[in-house]
C-alpha cells in the first residue's frame, strides 16, 4: 500500500504544474528522483490472529473440523501472544484433541465466541482415555475466555436411570469411559472466563497438576440425574482462584482431590439439582 502511495504522489506532481490546474503531460518534464530523506518503515510483527475458519473449518455443525482446529493451534503456538479464534455464529464439530504447548511460545489465547459441539458417534473416542479438548504443558501461560459454548452433548453417555454409561450394542469395545469436557494439564498461569460448559460426559472442567489458575464467570450446567458431572475438579493444583461461577451440575459442583494447596473460592452461584453435592 505505501509503494502505490508514493507511485500516486509522484505522478500528480509530474501531471500539475504548482499553482496551475493546466495539464501538462509527464513527458514534458524530466524530474530528476531524489534520495528518500526518511527510513524505510520496519517489517510488520507477525500476524497474531489465528481465526479457525481461516484453517479451513466450516462450523457448520456437521463437517468435523478438527485438523482446522489442531492447525490454526499449531501456527498460534509460534507467536508470543497469540490469539486463537473461535467466531460466534458458528457451530464447529470437533473430536477429541490435544493442544500441547511443550514447545509453544507464552500467553497464548484461545478465545472461544462461537459453539463448539462433541461428536456422538463413539469409535472416535477409542476407549475413551482421552479427554474432549486438552491444553497440556503450556508453561507460559493460557487463557480460555469468551461467551462461547462448549456442548459435550453427554445425553448419549449416560443411561436413562442415570448410573451407567450407554453403550451401543454394536460397539466393538469392551468398555468406553465417559469424557471429561475441558482438561487443562500441566500448565502455570491458566485462565478460564467467561464459557460455557454444558452436558459434559463427565467433569465439566478440570485441572491437573497446574500452579497459579483462575476460574472467573464460567458457567457449567449439566441435568440432575447425569452421573459424575463435577462441575470444577481440581487434581493436584496450587494456588487457585475460583470466584463468581455459575455451577449447576448433577454431582459435586467443586471437587477438590488430595495434593490440592491454596485454593480459594467465593461468589459462586451453586443450584442444587436432584443429585449435587455443591
Amino acid at each position: 500500500c505505501g509503494v502505490q502511495v508514493l507511485e500516486r504522489a509522484l505522478l500528480e506532481k509530474g501531471n500539475y504544474r504548482k499553482g496551475r490546474s493546466k495539464w501538462n503531460p509527464p513527458h514534458k518534464t524530466t524530474l530528476k528522483p531524489k534520495a528518500p530523506t526518511h527510513s524505510i518503515p520496519p517489517p510488520l510483527h507477525r500476524h497474531k490472529v489465528f481465526d479457525v475458519r481461516c484453517f479451513g473449518a466450516k462450523g457448520d455443525g456437521r463437517t468435523d473440523d478438527t485438523k482446522a482446529f489442531q492447525d490454526a493451534w499449531s501456527d498460534a503456538c509460534k507467536v508470543e501472544g497469540s490469539t486463537v479464534i473461535v467466531p460466534s455464529k458458528f457451530t464447529f464439530l470437533v473430536g477429541p484433541v490435544s493442544f500441547s504447548g511443550a514447545n509453544c511460545q507464552p500467553n497464548i489465547v484461545f478465545q472461544l465466541d462461537g459453539i463448539i459441539i462433541a461428536p456422538t458417534y463413539f469409535h472416535c473416542w477409542g476407549n475413551g482415555s482421552l479427554p474432549w479438548l486438552e491444553f497440556t504443558y503450556l508453561r507460559g501461560g493460557v487463557i480460555v475466555q469468551g461467551k462461547g459454548i462448549l456442548d459435550g452433548r453427554g445425553s448419549r453417555w449416560w443411561k436413562d436411570d442415570g448410573k451407567e454409561p450407554k453403550i451401543p450394542l454394536n460397539t466393538s469395545f469392551q468398555q468406553i469411559s465417559p469424557i471429561h469436557a475441558l482438561r487443562l494439564n500441566a500448565s502455570t498461569n491458566v485462565a478460564v472466563k467467561g464459557i460455557t460448559i454444558r452436558s459434559s460426559p463427565q467433569f465439566h472442567l478440570k485441572f491437573n497438576h497446574c500452579k497459579r489458575v483462575v476460574v472467573h464467570d464460567m458457567t457449567a450446567d449439566s441435568p440432575g440425574d447425569s452421573p459424575n458431572t463435577n462441575g470444577i475438579h481440581l487434581h493436584n493444583c496450587q494456588d487457585v482462584l475460583i470466584h463468581y461461577s455459575n455451577l449447576s451440575c448433577g454431582d459435586d459442583c467443586i471437587s477438590i482431590q488430595l495434593g490440592s494447596l491454596n485454593v480459594l473460592k467465593f461468589g459462586q452461584h451453586v443450584k442444587k439439582k436432584s443429585r449435587s453435592r455443591p
